[in-house]
């Protein structure tokens, strides 16, 4: 139901502020989280798309990637508070953007401990923008990091100058993926950093008879279970950022409607972790002694197990193991463990407000002292601090309790 109020000075009488939402991509749960702000706020929303009714006007917009050329139909466009999910010059914006250096770390990180040593990547176009620690674009920033690696990525575009509100031609987009994947180097890591490529990736796949996982691991940038799931192959999936994205914007557009002086530095948001399914589930490795052990710490590292319980199921001595890891891996199986359980630290860190006796119990160690103690001889900072530098970074404003 939809209220009107006249007049602001009537006894118990609000006056509503009216933002309009002009999404080219809505997810839900963003949405969601939109509303119960609004709710709690005294804020009329209009949804729309990419149709802005001509002459709206109100107190407020927010937006995500359409071009604010588009917002023309607002009427006072350039003197009233907008939010975008990417960044403009106009001195009236806010942004909101993906913290895209997290999201290749946790590409990176996925599967790389699988074996993949072969990175892939496809979009239209390398998209400009961003800042010069934080690129945009979250191809760019995994290319970044696999260079700090010694290792290139494979990219594949099929056509540089596509402006942010075109599609491609369907036939070109065909072609030139069959030819980009044809000469792939196998086994690789494919990231799909745009969801609406996900459909034709596993269209060219299929043509060409290419197995995924085997052949091509795939990984898609998107929060939503229900493109990932329905996929041809449940495919792995980046998440946790939804909720938290739509908040973010709403607290920008609150402090702004209030003319707080805000700043124009960007609000990052960083995903939670991936969400593994079928498309990267498996291992490049050819020693089916190494493969089963990694398995087994893989699927059991929260526990209290050690090296010795994993060559134990890889029927082997730990000695062996010892060697295999470092023939193969370069590390130890020790190293190996350490890192899962640091990184399960860091994504639990980044991604909620548990305690460090609850992160403790999730990650196989028996106390906040033995995990605090591990986590800063392997990251050089204590949980804490660590949590409270990626709180700062993302311009987050809950109180972490650990």
């Amino acid at each position: 139901m939809s209220i009107v109020y006249i007049n602001s000075k009537l006894p118990g009488v609000l006056r509503m502020k009216h933002i309009l939402c002009a999404f080219r991509n809505l997810q839900s749960d963003m949405l969601e989280e939109i509303h119960d702000y609004a709710g709690k706020h005294d804020w009329s929303l209009e949804i729309t798309g990419l149709r802005i009714p001509p002459g709206w006007f109100g107190d407020g917009v927010m937006t995500d990637y359409i071009p604010l050329e588009k917002l023309r139909n607002v009427r006072g466009i350039e003197h009233i508070p907008v939010v975008a999910l990417e960044i403009h010059p106009e001195p009236n914006v806010r942004s909101v953007v993906g913290d895209t250096n997290r999201i290749a770390e946790l590409v990176y990180r996925h599967c790389s401990a699988k074996g993949y040593t072969v990175f892939a990547a496809v979009d239209a176009r390398e998209w400009p923008g961003g800042t010069a620690e934080v690129p945009q674009d979250p191809n760019i920033a995994l290319r970044r990091l696999l260079d700090k690696e010694g290792i290139p990525l494979h990219f594949c575009c099929w056509q540089p100058d596509l402006k942010p509100d075109e599609l491609a031609d369907y036939a070109v987009v065909i072609e030139k993926l069959r030819a980009f994947f044809s000469g792939l180097p196998k086994p690789a890591a494919l990231f799909v950093s745009n969801s609406m490529h996900l459909a034709v990736v596993y269209r060219v796949l299929g043509e060409l008879e290419l197995r995924v996982p085997e052949d091509i691991a795939v990984l898609c940038n998107t929060e939503s279970p229900a493109i990932a799931d329905s996929a041809p192959i449940p495919t792995s999936r980046i998440s946790g950022a939804g909720r938290e994205r739509g908040r973010k914007m709403c607290d920008l557009m609150n402090r702004m409607l209030n003319g707080e002086e805000v700043p124009k530095t960007p609000v990052y948001v960083s995903p939670a972790a991936i969400v593994p399914r079928l498309s990267t589930d498996s291992l490049i490795l050819p020693d089916a002694h190494l493969t089963t052990a990694i398995n087994f710490l893989q699927n059991n590292f929260a526990g209290a197990i050690s090296v010795d319980d994993a060559a134990d199921r890889a029927g082997i001595s730990s000695c062996m193991l010892h060697k295999k890891f470092l023939k193969y891996l370069n590390k130890t199986p020790y190293q190996f463990l350490l890192e899962l359980r640091i990184n399960r630290i860091r994504d639990l860190l980044d991604g909620t407000s548990l305690t460090l006796e609850q992160i403790a119990e999730q990650t196989g160690y028996g106390s906040k002292m033995a995990l605090s103690l591990a986590f800063k001889r392997m990251t050089g900072v204590t949980p804490g601090a660590y949590r409270q530098q990626r709180l700062l970074k993302t311009g987050r404003n809950r109180r972490s309790k650990g």
